[in-house]
């Protein structure tokens, strides 16, 4: 857990974000339902795995003091992005999550999210790192984490896709 606590609330010039709760499943299963969003996830996942994971990201904020915000365009949820810990590539850190409807993107939503969330955790929550991963194909999530400010380290398996994997450390940023 980190020592300080991230807000309930995150805002970007376009977008109002809290923090996930049990009323946005729907949202969220709609989601990751979506075959565009499924596409970029590496395929489709089956209700109970939907579930499993809006149960882990639920979970997150008292374990950790920092989880998944759920992202409104005025009063439209439109996606999410937060903050969840990882061992991708095998390297234990706090990761940058993010993901919106196939309606809204290609306008800079995420990479705006993506911003907040690195100012978030390097100066707010003062963590040491923070990373961003993504399928290699995402060419789109690829050009958020680099417009972000993370730097591209190396490629790695996850789940059986190669990945890219990008940091930023506190001292670096």
């Amino acid at each position: 857990m980190t020592a300080a606590r991230a807000p309930e609330t995150l805002a970007t010039a376009r977008l109002r974000g809290a923090r996930i709760t049990a009323d946005d499943r729907p949202f969220y299963r709609a989601l990751w339902q979506d075959p565009a969003v499924a596409a970029t996830l590496g395929g489709p996942r089956t209700p109970a795995q939907i579930d499993a994971k809006i149960d882990r990201l639920l979970a997150m904020w008292p374990d950790r003091g920092h989880g998944v915000y759920t992202l409104r365009e005025g009063d439209v949820a439109c996606g999410y992005a937060g903050l969840a810990p990882t061992d991708a590539g095998g390297r234990g850190s706090v990761e940058i999550l993010y993901g919106f409807t196939p309606q809204v993107w290609r306008r800079g939503l995420a990479t705006e999210a993506a911003v907040a969330l690195v100012q978030l955790a390097l100066a707010a929550l003062r963590l040491p790192e923070v990373c961003g991963y993504t399928w290699t194909e995402n060419l789109g999530s690829r050009r958020v984490l680099e417009r972000a400010g993370l730097v591209y380290r190396f490629d790695f398996e996850r789940a059986d896709l190669p990945h890219r994997y990008y940091s930023l450390s506190r001292t670096s940023a």
